[in-house]
């Protein structure tokens, strides 16, 4: 994987991986390389003007943090119209360059971010040179912003996407039609199910709301015009359209279907294209206009090996990248816990999300429905919850303020004490439940309950074992496996001998916690698949990069680490109180006074003690890293304790108190975020 940074005006402690953004994601290690030579990274501060509408076009830009909005803007009033916003990994300018026309919008920064820019020539000469990076613009220059029917030519996205059943068709078909459906609900849009195999809705159930008249077929004097929607198109309950097509064999089926999509882009805000199972087929080359492609596949060898060639095809044949391809994993009653990780390592690829069988699993198959939706409209929000000890119980109070505003969270990516906080939460504990797991530490039991004279062991591996965390964890969770939270949630750990970060999301939720938590030096690693696990804080301190892999273009992040600032408010603080204390000293018994002293005496001797020196020093590095990821987010909380201590889980009122007030002094910013 290539890292780089380009221009002189971007700090060249930041590094950005080419293979991160889509556009770039299927292009070869060779191909990097030359774009590398040639990009050039830009920052934008909140407002700053990209380029204005009906200018000349210069650059291609490629998203790289931040947010962006594109608008055109009315010359009698100066009103605004946004067409659409822009997030981390998405592209724009490239309409222009290649029409050789002047740009149609403008473009903002609606916050600080960084742009990669290729120069036109240098965006023409890839172009011509790598058929991949043509391959990925051509299917989304056609229809990404399409004039309306109506009178008003406003200008919309439009979203194309495929799914291919791998097997079981009608259990795929049930799929896409309640994923269209939910998504008709998540954005109000207009929604059509263009089914290439032709079959008529009643396979389907009686949700639609006329009986059945005819398939729309090319062969038979099907033309394109309002009367195919009008006696080809069914009407859900839901409110999405269901168009079966019966595509036909001759040499012209691939020119129609094309034309037929391009005519319901006009139309449409979503067209989810069925596809028919045969790769052969000419509607399988309607993928030359998709944006991304679902594969509908079950965890057995034979259809596995199946999927292949067809991951294959995809990839190579029509330039879709890794992010474009969505492996939506069936697992019906009865197949194995391990079927996910078995399956993901016969594919060699990564699986996207599991769906449960609708009857076996009905409240996961709905929740696992509504994250797709979202994911597809681009609505996910994110949540990172940093590493940080004692200090990350502040994310408590960052949830109780999250809840109580009703801000929905889809997928949840933690480090650390994070790890834990978001575990907890995604199997259902609300924030008022955490803090009463956290309040149950106290003084007097929190040894006991987190470590416990048993769990002592030699200081060659760690000063602890790691058993009565591992204990303690599992009178909560129990054996709680990730397919059974409630959302999505990424635990990061760190591979101790290769220094990979390890993203954990299936198995056991309690062995991903052990490991995230496993602070070097103080408690042993976990050995976990032949990796050596420790603290995923050391790598990755606020795992925003995860959550934007995944596609999740609004992120909220909680940083809890103390900056440098921090600690030299923290340090004045506790002078005061040494010179308030010896103050206090001079007026006790002297007996009294003699212990105290004493007790005052050793604190500080042994303040730099070797936990101490361990996690000062951890977290000392881990600041740095998570200031540079938090640039990545929209939203950034830092909460602030001066009185704390990285021990202090016998203290989470100050914490989660901390926490809360960070919240409400951005709940405004976080709501703008959601309207966006």
């Amino acid at each position: 994987m290539a890292f780089f940074n380009f221009s002189k005006k971007i700090d060249t402690g930041k590094q950005f991986s080419l293979t991160d953004i889509p556009v770039f994601s299927s292009l070869s290690p060779a191909e990097i390389k030359l774009i590398e030579k040639k990009a050039r990274l830009q920052e934008f501060k909140r407002g700053d003007r990209v380029y204005h509408e009906g200018t000349s076009a210069e650059f291609f830009y490629v998203v790289i943090s931040g947010r962006f909005h594109v608008f055109t803007e009315s010359r009698l009033d100066d009103a605004r119209e946004t067409l659409l916003h822009l997030y981390r990994g998405d592209h724009f300018g490239e309409t222009s360059l290649l029409t050789g026309k002047q740009h149609s919008a403008s473009v903002e920064a609606r916050s600080d971010g960084i742009v990669l820019t290729l120069t036109k020539e240098d965006f023409s000469r890839f172009v011509q040179e790598i058929p991949a990076l043509l391959h990925y613009l051509t299917r989304s220059l056609g229809h990404r912003l399409t004039k309306s029917a109506d009178s008003s030519g406003r200008r919309r996205e439009v979203k194309i996407t495929a799914l291919y059943p791998a097997a079981y068709p009608q259990e795929a078909c049930v799929f896409w039609m309640d994923l269209s459906a939910r998504l008709v609900r998540e954005t109000g849009h207009k929604v059509i199910v263009v089914d290439l195999n032709g079959r008529e809705p009643h396979d389907f159930g009686a949700e639609f709301k006329k009986p059945f008249l005819q398939i729309f077929d090319f062969e038979n004097g099907g033309s394109l015009s309002e009367s195919v929607l009008r006696d080809s198109g069914y009407e859900h309950a839901s409110g999405f359209t269901y168009l079966p097509v019966q595509a036909g064999t001759s040499g012209e089926a691939p020119k129609q279907i094309s034309h037929l999509l391009t005519f319901l882009t006009y139309r449409y805000d979503t067209i989810m294209v069925l596809l028919p199972p045969d790769p052969g087929h000419p509607g399988f080359l309607s993928l030359k206009q998709t944006d991304s492609v679902y594969l509908f596949c079950v965890p057995e060898s034979g259809n596995l090996d199946a999927c292949l060639p067809v991951l294959q095809t995809l990839q190579q044949n029509f330039g879709f990248g890794k992010s474009d391809i969505k492996v939506i994993l069936y697992e019906r009653l009865g197949n194995s816990p391990g079927s996910f990780e078995e399956s993901e390592k016969h594919l060699a690829f990564r699986i996207f999300s599991v769906l449960p069988a609708k009857n076996d699993r009905s409240e996961k198959y709905h929740g696992t429905i509504r994250f797709l939706a979202r994911e597809l409209s681009e609505k996910l929000i994110g949540l990172a919850l940093g590493s940080g000890a004692a200090y990350g119980l502040s994310h408590i109070g960052l949830l109780r303020v999250l809840e109580r505003e009703n801000i929905p969270i889809d997928v949840i990516a933690g480090a650390s004490i994070g790890a834990v906080v978001g575990g907890f939460w995604a199997a259902g504990f609300n924030a008022d439940q955490l803090e009463q797991v956290a309040r149950s530490i106290n003084r007097k039991n929190a040894f006991f309950k987190l470590i416990g004279f048993s769990d002592l062991s030699l200081a060659h591996r760690g000063f602890f074992k790691g058993n009565q965390m591992t204990r303690y964890l599992e009178s909560y969770l129990g054996n709680m496996t990730f397919q059974d939270l409630r959302i999505p949630v990424k635990i990061i750990a760190a591979d101790l001998f290769t220094t990979a970060e390890v993203v954990m999301d299936t198995g056991r939720v309690v062995d991903a916690i052990r490991a995230s938590a496993s602070i070097p030096g103080i408690f042993r690693p976990l050995r976990h698949k032949g990796m050596c696990l420790i603290d995923g804080g050391v790598i990755d301190p606020l795992p925003v990069k995860v959550l934007a892999q995944m596609g999740v273009k609004k992120i909220i992040a909680a940083n809890v680490l103390s900056s440098p600032t921090d600690r030299a408010v923290k340090s004045q603080l506790d002078e005061q109180a040494r010179i308030h204390k010896l103050r206090a000293l001079a007026h006790q018994h002297p007996v009294r006074k003699a212990i105290s002293g004493l007790f005052y005496k050793l604190g500080k001797r042994y303040a730099d003690n070797t936990f101490n020196v361990i996690m000062n020093t951890i977290q000392f590095m881990e600041y740095e890293l998570a200031a540079i990821a938090g640039q990545e987010c929209d939203v950034l909380l830092h909460p602030k304790v001066f009185e704390w201590h990285w021990a202090e889980f016998y203290d989470p009122d100050k914490f989660i108190k901390a926490g809360e007030e960070c919240a409400l002094k951005h709940l405004d910013a976080i709501k703008l975020l959601l309207k966006e």
